[in-house]
C-alpha cells in the first residue's frame, strides 16, 4: 500500500514536460524584460529623493550651527569642485572666501549624476541653477546661503535671487503655500536627474530659504507644471507622500 502511494507522488513530481517548461521559462523572460526598465525608473527616482534630502540636511543644519553659535554661517555650493561646504563666519564678515581661521563644519560631495538647472529650461550648471547670489552688494558673492546669527537670511540681491511670486490661484493640485517661480526665476537651489534645457520642468526639486519670511525658514518643493495639473507654480513636498512624477 505504501509502495503504491509513493509511485503516485512520484507520478506528479514528474508531471512537468519540456512544453510547460519552455512556457514557464518563456513568461519569466518577459516579465524581466518588462519589469526591468520600470525597476530601474523606481531606483532612480529614489536615489534622487535621497540626494535631495542629504542636500536639503545640510540647509537645515548650516542655519542650526549659526543659531548654536551665534554668528554668521555659510553654505557654499560649488558646482564647478561639485562640494557643498559649510563654515563659521568670524570677524570681520567678509564672506568672500573661507580663511585659515574660519572653522569648517561640514564637507558634502556631489553626486557626478545630480543635475543642477533651473527648471523652466534652465542651462545645466548655469547661473540661475544656484540663485543666491550678490549680498551686500558684491557681486562676486554667488551661489552661497548666509544664514545670520539669529538664523535669518542674509538677503541676496540679485534678480535671480528674489523671494518667490504666489501662484495664481490655488487649487487640490497647488495647495496654499505653494509658490510661483516661473516668470522671476526666485531663489534657490534647483536639483534634478534630467537637463532642463531640453526637457523643463521635469523632475526638478527646489531648495530655497524665506520663501514668503524672513525667519530664515527653509523649504524643500517640487515642481508641478501645468501639464500635471497645476499652474505653473509648485507644490509642498513631504518625503514619503505621494507627488507627481514626470518621465
Amino acid at each position: 500500500m505504501s509502495i503504491s502511494v509513493l509511485s503516485r507522488r512520484e507520478g506528479r513530481v514528474r508531471g512537468f514536460t519540456l512544453a510547460e517548461l519552455v512556457i514557464t521559462m518563456a513568461l519569466i523572460g518577459m516579465a524581466a524584460i518588462v519589469g526591468t526598465p520600470f525597476i530601474f525608473k523606481i531606483m532612480r527616482r529614489e536615489r534622487l529623493r535621497s540626494d535631495v534630502s542629504e542636500i536639503y540636511s545640510q540647509v537645515l543644519a548650516a542655519r542650526m550651527q549659526a543659531v548654536k553659535r551665534n554668528s554668521p554661517v555659510v553654505l557654499s555650493i560649488s558646482l564647478t569642485n561639485r562640494q557643498i561646504t559649510s563654515w563659521a563666519e568670524v570677524p570681520p564678515y567678509d564672506y568672500v572666501q573661507q580663511p585659515l581661521n574660519e572653522p569648517t563644519i561640514s564637507q558634502y560631495q556631489i553626486p557626478p549624476y545630480l543635475v543642477f538647472s533651473f527648471a523652466p529650461g534652465g542651462a545645466t550648471d548655469g547661473a540661475n541653477a544656484v540663485s543666491f547670489d550678490t549680498y551686500l552688494g558684491n557681486s562676486g558673492l554667488v551661489d552661497m546661503i548666509i544664514f545670520q546669527g539669529d538664523g535669518s537670511l542674509l538677503q541676496p540681491q540679485a534678480a535671480n535671487s528674489a523671494q518667490p511670486a504666489r501662484p495664481g490661484s490655488y487649487t487640490t493640485s497647488v495647495p496654499n503655500g505653494s509658490i510661483n517661480c516661473v516668470s522671476n526665476k526666485c531663489r534657490g537651489i534647483y536639483i534634478s536627474d534630467l537637463d532642463q534645457s531640453a526637457d523643463p520642468h521635469r523632475n526638478v526639486f527646489r531648495i530655497s530659504v524665506d520663501d514668503f519670511g524672513i525667519s530664515g525658514k527653509a523649504s524643500l518643493l517640487k515642481y508641478l507644471p501645468t501639464s500635471a495639473g497645476g499652474n505653473g507654480g509648485e507644490t509642498n513636498y513631504v518625503p514619503g507622500s505621494p507627488w507627481p512624477w514626470l518621465d
